[in-house]
């Protein structure tokens, strides 16, 4: 039988899931605003080029056109402007532009800008069709840019690092506010690299510079993002590729020599608090991760310690290679920019199967990342949650005979690999049964009111407040419903053998369901007609997966009741398989071996074990049965399937045994042979075996006759005849 929690365990298991936040997450928001419209502190400016003075609008209309601070900028061509870190003297950031198409005072109007970016966790390249930049210079400030447009074509070419690949983001256009140190598009963004794709649209960002750190981003609506397995071919191929490189935003080689102003006396090291921050990934409304057999759904599902995440991939992979090696890779990848933007496009509609995608998250909200200890831009009103049978049919076959987790919010935390389902939850599981029924399968079904908890570390999944569980058998012959209630329910899991990318679900090792107010119920029919129903009462239920054995701890009770349709027909009317009530309590510890069809009932920490039987007749019910023992054991077998039938019991450590109206017997030991309908009672010693009040060594008592005979019996009884 696979894990209903497999559903959960596998996305918070899987590798590539971690890969896409860190990939994806974490270079979007921390990266993608690190330095990108910062100063021009340390700048560089190279030649230009006069090739393109071609239009009278190219040159500067005013005195002030074109200036950098004292420096003023001259020239119309193709320019770089290069920012050369001080102490280590390699060069950070190139931004440069192939033409200056209009310029008036300090806005500039560009064609074809682009941006390199060259630090110690990211190399990226950024370019577009065309660009507008307002340049602010204050007497005594450092130049920078105040506003800022890039329009059409906008590429993000983020260089893989280590085992992390290549990331590229398309735009139609992207903006930027100096004074409110944002960054905004409210078009569609692409998010494309070999272990996802991200479609969505609208998107902010707000960035602290003094701190250094991504304050907020939000895409603003997620139409889907799929998580790929790795492509295995080393790039695109070539025949792809249709558009030339854009020579202008080739990098420059990080170890030239950096003819650069003199550093600010000012500039800080990263401070902890900086390198210590920690972020968040949210998604919101009607949240949805599919993979090809499990599906989570939630109303917000977030990811904690994204940051964390990077540093223990970082600390797995090899070093990087020198910077020199990387730029001299960037510029071969460039030229495939636009071919990979143009092939994405066309093709964000394949198939999934044929493309590796193992899993896709969809949502009718935002995507928002935030440091961790931020406080909430915007008051979330929770969707009303739905469970199993509240979703709409619809819903239902699209979902198939996935396994599914339902929650109202889960937190999955990279740090301690622990997910949390807050709120209600549910897992809804089809075993794998294999049998000839032609019936829909119904699924099993744990439900909890007060959330649920994944451990990875633990390799364990626990349920909190009025936990529900619900699971059909169906066969060809019968349909058995259990259903047990409790309020705890803890899971020990093993992983299959599958490779743990592999999206492969979880095998129940062990399952443990905790008081107050353990109970199971068991109900067994064919076609509408009841059959059976049994009860356990107990403190705490275990159930193994590997003896199959079903244990009660604490101190229990059964009741059972079987009807006529289940009967077994007999010659005499007090047999005790009839239609019946029967009631065991009193036991302490109760193993029920499924394998070998064995129940044992103990009570070493109570008075005893009171067993009644009660038949049920025709015209109502028929005289009581009771045992008084300390111990019993029932053995039972199947002659057809979908129907137990007792096949012996077994009270020992001294039993007392009472009929309505009849026999009354006491012993050590009482064994009932239902198949022959006979029962013997022993005594020793300390219980000297009794017949109605008479000592005896032993008692045959044969049912079917109705007639009870001791056995070398001698002495005078001591308890009166009933």
């Amino acid at each position: 039988m696979g894990c209903p929690y497999g559903t959960v365990s596998c996305m918070i298991r899987s590798r590539k899931f971690k890969i896409w936040l860190i990939s994806t997450c974490v270079v979007i928001a921390a990266f993608f605003m690190y330095k990108f419209f910062g100063d021009f502190e340390n700048v560089r400016i190279l030649k230009p080029d006069y090739s393109d003075l071609l239009d009278n609008n190219e040159i500067p209309a005013d005195s002030n056109a074109g200036r950098i601070g004292e420096a003023k900028v001259g020239w119309i061509g193709e320019a770089r402007f290069e920012t050369v870190n001080p102490k280590t003297r390699k060069l950070e950031r190139v931004i440069g532009f192939e033409k200056v198409l209009h310029m008036t005072g300090d806005e500039w109007q560009l064609e074809k800008p682009f941006m390199n970016v060259y630090q110690e966790n990211i190399r990226c390249d950024i370019k577009a069709d065309s660009g507008l930049v307002e340049v602010e210079n204050l007497e005594g400030a450092k130049p920078s840019a105040k506003q800022a447009i890039m329009k059409g074509n906008v590429v993000v070419h983020i260089h893989g690092q280590g085992k992390r690949s290549d990331s590229y983001i398309y735009l139609d256009e992207v903006a930027f506010d100096s004074d409110r140190s944002m960054l905004w598009s409210k078009d569609n963004i692409n998010f494309v690299s070999r272990e996802a794709e991200l479609a969505g649209k609208g998107m902010e960002i707000v960035y602290n510079s003094a701190k250094s750190r991504l304050e907020f981003l939000k895409i603003k609506k997620v139409d889907y993002l799929n998580i790929k397995e790795a492509v295995k071919s080393e790039e695109i191929a070539a025949s792809e590729i249709e558009n030339e490189p854009n020579k202008t935003a080739a990098a420059a080689s990080a170890n030239e020599p950096a003819e650069t102003a003199t550093a600010s006396s000012d500039e800080k090291e990263p401070d902890d608090t900086t390198i210590k921050e920690d972020y968040i990934c949210l998604f919101r409304e009607n949240v949805k991760i599919e993979y090809e057999e499990e599906v989570v759904m939630a109303d917000e599902i977030a990811v904690t310690n994204l940051m964390f995440a990077q540093k223990k991939d970082k600390e797995k992979i090899e070093k990087d290679e020198p910077q020199n090696a990387e730029k001299t890779s960037a510029e071969n990848n460039d030229s495939k920019t636009d071919g990979i933007a143009k092939n994405t496009r066309l093709k964000q509609k394949r198939d999934k199967q044929s493309n590796g995608i193992i899993a896709t998250v969809t949502c009718d909200g935002p995507m928002i990342i935030r440091p961790l200890n931020a406080k909430e831009f915007e008051e979330i009103k929770p969707a009303v949650y739905k469970g199993f049978h509240q979703l709409s049919n619809s819903v239902k076959n699209e979902l198939g005979r996935r396994n599914l987790l339902i929650a109202q919010k889960i937190k999955y935390n990279v740090e301690t690999e622990i997910a949390d389902a807050n709120g209600k939850v549910e897992l809804v599981f089809y075993p794998q049964v294999k049998t000839g029924t032609q019936k829909q399968k119904v699924p099993f079904i744990i439900g909890a009111r007060d959330g649920a908890s994944f451990s990875i570390p633990d390799n364990q999944a626990v349920f909190f407040g009025d936990v529900k569980g619900v699971f059909v058998r169906q066969t060809d012959e019968f349909e058995e419903q259990n259903t047990f209630f409790g309020t705890k329910l803890v899971a020990d899991l093993s992983q299959t053998q599958k490779g743990e990318d592999d999206g492969a679900s979880s095998d129940i090792s062990h399952i443990s369901i905790l008081g107050p107010g353990v109970r199971l119920e068991s109900v067994k029919t064919v076609d509408k007609t009841k059959l059976s129903h049994a009860r356990l009462k107990s403190e705490r239920i275990d159930y193994d997966r590997l003896t199959e054995e079903i244990i009660a701890s604490g101190k229990g009770k059964i009741e059972y009741r079987s009807t006529a349709d289940n009967q077994r027909r007999s010659s005499k009317g007090d047999k005790l398989d009839k239609p019946c009530f029967t009631l065991v309590e009193g036991f302490t510890k109760l193993v029920w071996d499924t394998n070998s069809m064995h129940v044992r009932a103990t009570s070493d920490d109570t008075s005893g074990i009171h067993v009644g039987y009660l038949p049920v007749l025709e015209n109502g019910y028929g005289p009581r049965t009771t045992i008084d023992t300390k111990q019993v054991d029932i053995d039972y077998y199947e002659p057809v399937a979908g129907r137990n039938e007792l096949k012996k019991l077994v009270a020992s450590g001294g039993i007392v045994y009472h009929e309505q109206g009849g026999n009354e017997f006491a012993g050590r030991e009482l064994v009932y042979h239902a198949s022959e309908e006979y029962m013997t009672v022993t005594g020793s010693e300390e219980m000297p075996c009794m017949l109605n009040g008479v000592f005896a060594n032993a008692i045959e008592y044969d049912i079917k006759a109705g007639i009870a005979n001791a056995v070398l019996g001698e002495g005078i009884g001591i308890m009166p005849v009933k």
